[in-house]
């Protein structure tokens, strides 16, 4: 549904804006405005029903959007509309306009949830999207905010050019489209194959039609007028080349002299989200936080927004998955059926490794990985006894993976594990591609042994996790669990260590801890019961989450470092969300009802083509 930048201008039957509220005394009360029959919800109202207005320009979001983030995008169109925070607009033109013509701001958490909740809406060219995950709290995130670029979208579009038609209007010859041919390097009302050397705004969304370039324009040319795009030249060049007040005085003065005129009051101060002139409150459904149930999905979105593009990896035992740490699109990358588990991810989020019993019956757990982008499903050992985890290091030079002395598939083995042991394995990566391309599986011959103990002790290495840092000396470093006696009916304990890919410096990290788990710091492991090795203060600590009834366990941190996800639940597991912390009131949320197992963070951004 939503394509491109301008295809956020969908969907509006009726012009329909809403009442803000207002509780201070301190500020003005914008004048409500009365929609046509609020009596009788309409399906805009059904599928947005948290609402505001901005001197009587709606605001409308979906029931999961973050508050603080509607109030926030209300407070960036105020500072638009009435810059000098008066609490007056500076063009009531334009405002009128917007009103008239039912401008409004429609909000969910994310583009897929946006098109779930706009799906069965009409069309009209009056409504402007905006994301959660694209807008940015002050302090939230170094990213850009996208609510400066889609409420300056939705003012321009909807009432600037329809108010001055000769010198704002989105069609050829109007002053701002004549400007805009001048900056694009000639007049091309569809996209040309090459700009010439000339342009400095060189949009080529094929999407993107001739009124939609000169919205696109008239962004670029204020917010950087008005300091917005400083610091993004290497972002955005490829696109817009004057990124400063100075560049766009120098070389573009027909768009500096329209924006800044004072007939046409545009602002002349980039907005900040800090409006003094109103405060803006939001009616309708009510929202809640309890049994880990988020219903303004702010915990989720301000994840997607401190690690923007990351991929949650994990399986729900037969199959592996990959999904957004929302919850949202989720992609079978392989069926491996009847059983797998262990996912972890090369550095490069090339591939998602895992363990599998998938093949004939009595199959052993082997090593496969499957391509995120392709699904090209690898199977990459015949060892005949079970990989109980393996992982690759961060430089990529070794894969190191646990191996038992046995096949747990194998008639009633799988009651009886206290019979085998497992010993750590390393190879070099180098020597395991070539085998791979020549389609030859590794063997156990093929490897190294890291740790290993007599089989009289039933000792199990297990749990693996390379530390994405690497140390002043090259050297990957291995976190794994030593577990005596692998019987959960039974006495056994397990404890945490550490040690080099050479098989050096092995060393206890933590007695009884299960499940260790790097953080991207490098300097937080994680473990199976929420607590955490702090390596820079040497002590250990422990996170704390709450509202989900079931039990949490098993945390990974974030590429940010300010959130883990988790399991939830024993049987039939599902995953959660809450920030890093010890505060005792610290909640978390359930992502969802999919089966998740040992959830993993990609280590870099992924982006897949849709």
């Amino acid at each position: 549904m939503i394509n491109n930048k301008r295809a956020k201008y969908i969907a509006l039957v009726t012009a329909l804006t809403l009442t803000g509220c207002n509780d201070s005394s301190s500020k003005k009360v914008p004048e409500p405005v009365t929609p046509p029959d609020s009596g009788n919800p309409s399906k805009l109202e059904r599928a947005f029903p948290l609402h505001t207005n901005v001197f009587g320009v709606s605001i409308r979001a979906t029931k999961e959007t973050n508050k603080d983030k509607v109030l926030h995008a209300a407070n960036i169109m105020a500072q638009y509309l009435d810059n000098n925070e008066d609490g007056t607009p500076d063009n009531q033109d334009v405002v009128d306009k917007l009103v008239e013509n039912g401008a409004t701001l429609i909000m969910a958490p994310t583009e897929s949830g946006l098109e779930s909740a706009a799906s069965d809406l009409t069309p009209s060219d009056s409504w402007q999207a905006l994301f959660g995950n694209e807008t940015i709290l002050p302090g939230e995130s170094d990213r850009f905010d996208a609510t400066l670029e889609e409420v300056l979208h939705l003012i321009t579009h909807v009432g600037y050019s329809q108010v001055y038609t000769e010198v704002f209007g989105e069609k050829i010859n109007s002053s701002i489209a004549n400007a805009m041919d001048i900056a694009r390097g000639g007049r091309f009302e569809d996209i040309p194959e090459n700009y010439p050397e000339s342009a400095w705004y060189t949009y080529d969304d094929e999407t993107c039609d001739y009124s939609c370039m000169v919205t696109e324009y008239t962004y670029w040319a204020l917010t950087s007028i008005l300091g917005a795009q400083k610091n993004r030249l290497n972002e955005i060049g490829h696109e817009w080349k004057l990124n400063t007040p100075t560049k766009v005085e120098q070389q573009d003065p027909a768009i500096f002299a329209i924006l800044t005129n004072p007939a046409y009051a545009l602002a002349s101060k980039l907005p900040n989200g800090d409006y003094s002139a109103i405060e803006f409150t939001i009616e309708g459904e009510g929202v809640s936080q309890e049994n880990g149930v988020d219903e303004t999905n702010e915990i989720l979105q301000s994840a997607i927004a401190g690690n923007p593009d990351y991929k949650i990896a994990f399986t729900n035992q037969a199959k592996v998955l990959m999904m957004n740490p929302d919850g949202t699109e989720i992609t079978e990358l392989a069926d491996a059926s009847p059983i797998a588990g262990y996912v972890s991810w090369s550095p490069d989020a090339q591939f998602v490794y895992f363990a599998s019993a998938k093949g004939p019956e009595e199959s052993a757990w082997e090593a496969f990985r499957v391509n995120v982008k392709t699904k090209e499903l690898e199977k990459l050992s015949m060892f005949g006894q079970d990989v109980r985890s393996l992982g690759v290091s961060p430089d990529g030079n070794y894969l190191a993976i646990s191996i038992m002395s046995g096949n747990s598939n194998i008639g009633d083995n799988n009651d009886n594990l206290t019979q085998f042991h497992t010993n750590l394995y390393i190879v070099d990566m180098s020597s395991a591609e070539i085998k791979w391309a020549n389609n030859e599986l590794l063997e156990i011959t093929d490897m190294t042994e890291l740790v290993a103990s007599s089989p009289s002790e039933q000792f199990w290495y297990e749990e693996l996790s390379w530390n994405p840092k690497l140390p002043a000396d090259g050297v990957p470093v291995l976190a794994y669990t030593k577990t005596w006696r692998y019987d959960e009916d039974d006495i056994s304990y397990t404890h945490a260590y550490t040690i080099k890919a050479d098989g050096s410096n092995n060393q206890l990290v933590q007695k009884n801890k299960d499940m260790p788990v790097w953080g991207f710091d490098g300097d937080r492991l994680t473990f199976l019961d929420l607590s955490y090795q702090d390596f820079k203060e040497n002590t250990l600590k422990q996170l704390i989450v709450k509202g989900i009834p079931e039990e949490v366990s098993g945390p990974a941190i974030s590429p940010d470092g300010n959130f883990i996800i988790f399991e939830v639940g024993d049987e039939n597991r599902r995953s959660g969300m809450a920030r890093v912390s010890e505060e005792e009131n610290n909640q978390g949320v359930i992502i969802g009802n999919t089966n998740v197992y040992e959830p993993r963070w990609s280590p870099v951004p992924v982006y897949i083509s849709k």
